[in-house]
């Protein structure tokens, strides 16, 4: 129990110490806790489907339906967990205690999910699926809604939290990486026999392979990497901005919030209506596999992927500076509008002859097309976080409370949301040309010839023209029509950029009179046998006015001490100057010396509960 609490509890000694301002070594830090954050959601995009249906062997279907049930299930938990956000009170923030404990647990959780279970009963393994995936969903929500609500409290500055957020989606995006490397690693290690599990076969290919095998250690190696960026997060960020009121919202009040924040529902809306444009994604894993690699996607999802994915990461870098030539609201419009064209491009040129889709001509098109794809689809990734940031400063000025977690569960909520809608029309559709079937009655033959010492040669697209047609219209036609309605909510979004300027002044000038109300109340309560500082710090004992540039950060200053340094000041728990947060305490409620400070935050210096309390 020892080890695993310090496993748990373990991080950098920095994660005690005072900060100052913002920085970029700051923000560089959040971008690698990012990384490693999505290089573990993306195991889950590239592979969990697959390993079912295709390993498994539980009917595509029935996965598809299991996948969206889970997806509701986060409808409930994402904003809870938001709610828990808001409401929390740590020596370390309201995100930062959730970004220390979590990253263990999620990459244990998402291990699980890839056991070895293709010899149990088929209820056994239906059972254990929904079990851990039911389970996989609250745990990683508790580390992914603090982790996108972390810049709006990190970042006081409004141009400096634009650039961290789309830089976020950039490089959270470079998780991706995973979906194109996932594959080739597999295989290389299935094709290893370590004694461990039996020789499955390969079509159209001799010797060793395992899908089990390649699946579970492939998992294995990407959920350390993963969980080891993660955890470098906490201890190198800070929280600063702090609202009038963030955390008196109940539940109910919460939803209202929800409800009365028009320009978040039409980005929430929009987002949904394009959640097609993932099944490039979901089902073009499946075509990969059976279509291009006739049962070794390998290579091939780099080939097609890396397209599609070098188009986006270019879009996504450039979108500070198209939308301030062009505005966020109009970027996102046209830029939704332009990306059914190379998707529909494709589909047109290449339809009538899927079984040479291999030739130069056709692979050259599609590649094109895919790159051109990916281009005009990042515009609209990354400026989704952007103007979920901007409906939080929205909702601020209009009612005064600032609910980060909230809102920003909706962001990662409708992530969920969508590949679960996605992965059910793609498994719906296949499941409807027999897809399960097809592919449990090809692995047997394989395993057959194998078992003989033969090679089982495969034509997928020529033997099964059905399955084949299908999978194009997944990733072509649907995909394009995704992109023409996600741009159907946006006409109407209230926020334009010059109203944000006026919306984020009302509101910092709300936040100083607050703050300014704040300390004169402290003075006012402060005992009549002293004086107050300057900065609201109590000094009783000398009943001197003190600056708190000379006020010491510790309660236990001596009498020795007072006498040697005549203009210090014992620090109180009146509240800090907002111009030099650096002073009386460290940004994360912790005195100079990394101890707590008593403030009835609910944790101890070493990070347990406060039994006191």
């Amino acid at each position: 129990m020892n080890f695993i609490k310090k496993a748990l509890t373990w991080s950098f000694p920095v994660a005690e110490k005072q900060m100052g301002d913002y920085s970029r070594r700051e923000g560089a830090a959040f971008l690698v806790g990012m990384l490693g954050q999505n290089i573990i959601y993306n195991i889950i995009g590239a592979a969990l489907s697959l390993y079912y249906t295709d390993v498994v062997f539980i009917d595509i279907s029935v996965v598809g339906i299991i996948f969206t049930l889970c997806r509701i299930w986060d409808a409930l938990n994402d904003p809870v967990m938001g709610f828990i956000v808001d409401r929390t009170k740590s020596r370390w923030g309201k995100c930062r205690p959730y970004l220390k404990y979590m990253p263990l647990p999620v990459a244990i959780i998402t291990l699980l999910l890839f056991m070895p279970i293709s010899d149990w009963p088929m209820g056994a393994r239906i059972a254990y699926l929904v079990m851990i995936y039911f389970l996989w969903s609250p745990i990683y929500t508790m580390g992914d809604i603090p982790l996108w609500s972390l810049p709006s409290r990190m970042v006081p500055d409004e141009g400096k939290r634009t650039k961290l957020i789309s830089a976020a989606r950039v490089v959270g995006n470079c998780g991706a990486v995973v979906t194109a490397i996932y594959a080739p690693m597999k295989n290389a290690i299935g094709g290893i026999d370590l004694g461990i599990f039996p020789n499955e076969g390969l079509a159209n290919q001799a010797g060793y392979f395992s899908q089990q095998q390649g699946y579970l250690f492939t998992t294995l190696i990407w959920v350390v990497v993963g969980m080891i960026l993660f955890k470098v997060l906490f201890p190198f960020v800070r929280e600063r901005v702090q609202a009038v009121d963030t955390s008196q919202t109940d539940v109910k009040g919460a939803f209202r919030t929800i409800k009365s924040n028009t320009p978040f529902l039409r980005v929430f809306i929009s987002a949904v209506l394009g959640c097609t444009k993932t099944l490039l994604l979901t089902a073009g894993m499946y075509f990969c596999k059976w279509v291009m690699g006739n049962g070794n996607e390998g290579l091939w999802i780099i080939y097609l992927g890396a397209p599609f994915l070098v188009g986006m990461l270019a879009s996504m870098a450039l979108t500070p500076l198209f939308g301030s030539k062009l505005t966020k609201k109009r970027l996102y419009i046209w830029s939704s509008y332009l990306s059914a064209v190379p998707a529909l491009a494709m589909f047109f040129i290449c339809f009538r002859s899927l079984e040479s889709l291999h030739e130069p001509g056709y692979l050259a098109a599609i590649i094109i097309m895919l790159a051109l794809f990916g281009f005009s689809s990042g515009f609209t990734m990354a400026l989704q976080p952007v103007m979920i940031a901007d409906s939080v400063d929205y909702i601020e000025w209009k009612t005064g409370k600032r609910n980060d977690g909230i809102f920003f569960s909706g962001l990662t909520f409708n992530s969920k949301l969508s590949s679960g809608i996605a992965i059910l029309i793609s498994n719906l559709l296949l499941g409807f040309v027999s897809y399960t079937p097809v592919i449990d009655s090809l692995s047997k033959q394989i395993k057959a010839a194998t078992d003989a010492g033969e090679t089982f040669s495969l034509n997928f697209a020529a033997q099964y023209p059905d399955i084949t047609l299908m999978m194009f219209v997944l990733i072509t036609i649907v995909p394009a029509l995704g992109c023409i309605l996600q741009a159907i909510p946006m006409h109407k979004y209230e926020i334009t950029d010059a109203k944000l300027v006026e919306i984020r002044a009302e509101n910092e000038t709300r936040r100083e009179a607050a703050r300014a109300e704040e300390a004169q109340a402290a003075v006012a309560d402060a005992p009549e046998n002293g004086t107050a500082t300057t900065d609201g710090v109590f000094d009783e004992t000398t009943e001197n006015l003190t600056t708190d540039e000379t006020a010491p950060e510790t309660a236990e200053t001596d009498a020795s001490e007072k006498s040697a340094k005549d203009e210090t000041a014992p620090e109180t728990a009146a509240a800090p100057s907002p111009d030099n947060d650096a002073d009386n305490a460290t940004d994360d409620g912790t005195d100079s010396d990394g101890t707590d400070n008593a403030d009835g935050d609910g944790m101890d210096s070493d990070g347990e509960e406060n039994k006191d309390e």
